[in-house]
């Protein structure tokens, strides 16, 4: 609601000041007190009528349309008071028609601007002016302004929808941003914090056989894991990096024989783009992460396979499942895979076998895609 509060204002801010442009028009209103004879004291009125006249001019610049009536009022008032003496007044006319076309809406605009013409006639025929083309020029200026005003009113109608429409898709930029980045950590730091927790068993069961050039070994490469892991954080809040499909399988496969797997790496990996690439990389370390965790098998394999229109990629262990809950990691599996217009199934027929499929043309959904 402050967010609102503070565009309505800033636009608000903005309007005032093309407000000052509009009061060309009161060089009509000025003219006539130039070149006619008035006493000081109807200058002075004249001039009293007009300061007034811009006050009220502004202040209905101010408020939302609903509440420009009173204004527009006042300043119809002030226009017909000066129109006796100055037939200049057809400027204070104008801005009169101004407001009503903004305002309201046509057929309340066309009867105000209706009105307007018709005090113009009872001034060139019953009251009387100083000028004989009084009511020609004042309703063609009059109608002239009113259309100018209706033409406004319809500007910042479609200036603050494309704004609204900016603010609904920054909006949803960060929503899908937050995501992102929760993805990125849940799959980073999941596998990670996996891997430290085999490390430190494997030094802990070495320290208990006393065979510290094994143990030293895994803690310095737990010291390199959570260094690694650290980075990760770090680049996640800009977008993960990685050091290609390829080395990553490498390292996947080393955490895997730490963890006492036996892993096969079958077919060719495919050849993507970065943020597809990205995608299968945090989507097969979420899967292998799972094995880790869950599996009781000995085996992991993962299969790459391509068909003439799709990338196929398996991964499976030989456990014993009966039954894959769909938890976090898995969700965002699907929802990796899902936003470049693949799909993901999971069977428990033979161990756990988690099939990927991705479409070799890059599809995207505009507010999915980003890993």
């Amino acid at each position: 609601m402050m967010s609102q509060e503070n565009n309505r204002q800033t636009v608000a801010n903005e309007e005032a000041k093309h407000a000052w442009v509009y009061l060309f028009n009161l060089g009509f209103y000025i003219l006539p007190m130039v070149l006619f004879p008035y006493s000081i004291a109807e200058i002075v009125w004249l001039s009293l009528a007009m300061l007034v006249f811009v006050g009220l001019y502004f202040y209905g610049f101010s408020l939302p349309p609903h509440r420009m009536f009173w204004p527009v009022v006042g300043m119809f008032v002030i226009a017909c008071a000066v129109t006796p003496w100055n037939p200049g007044s057809v400027a204070l006319f104008s801005y009169v028609g101004f407001f009503i076309g903004f305002a309201y809406r046509w057929p309340y605009a066309l009867t105000g601007v209706l009105g307007l013409i018709g005090t113009l006639a009872v001034f060139q025929w019953s009251v009387g002016t100083h000028w004989d083309l009084f009511f020609h020029y004042g309703s063609v200026i009059v109608i002239t302004v009113a259309i100018f005003g209706r033409i406004e009113r319809l500007r910042q109608r479609h200036a603050a929808a494309e704004r609204r429409s900016a603010e609904e898709i920054e909006r949803l930029a960060t929503s899908v941003e937050r995501e992102r980045i929760a993805r990125d950590l849940h799959d980073i730091l999941g596998h990670t914090l996996s891997s430290i927790v085999l490390k430190s068993d494997l030094a802990q069961a070495h320290l208990g056989k006393q065979q510290y050039d094994a143990a030293a070994e895994h803690l310095q490469e737990l010291s390199e894991i959570a260094r690694h892991s650290l980075s990760q954080v770090r680049q996640s809040v800009s977008g993960y990096k990685h050091s290609g499909l390829t080395l990553e399988l490498k390292r996947l496969q080393q955490r895997l024989h730490d963890a006492g797997f036996r892993t096969e790496i079958l077919g060719k990996p495919p050849q993507l783009d970065a943020t597809r690439e990205t995608a299968l990389v945090l989507a097969i370390t979420e899967l292998v992460t799972n094995v880790i965790r869950h599996s009781s098998g000995q085996i992991c394999t993962i299969h790459f396979d391509e068909s003439n229109d799709l990338y196929r990629i398996q991964v499976t262990d030989d456990g014993h499942p009966t039954q894959v809950e769909s938890g976090n990691g898995l969700v965002g599996v699907r929802q990796r895979i899902h936003a470049f217009g693949g799909s993901v199934d999971v069977s428990t027929a033979r161990g756990c076998a988690v099939a990927l499929q991705l479409p070799k043309l890059a599809t995207s959904n505009i507010y999915g895609a980003t890993p």
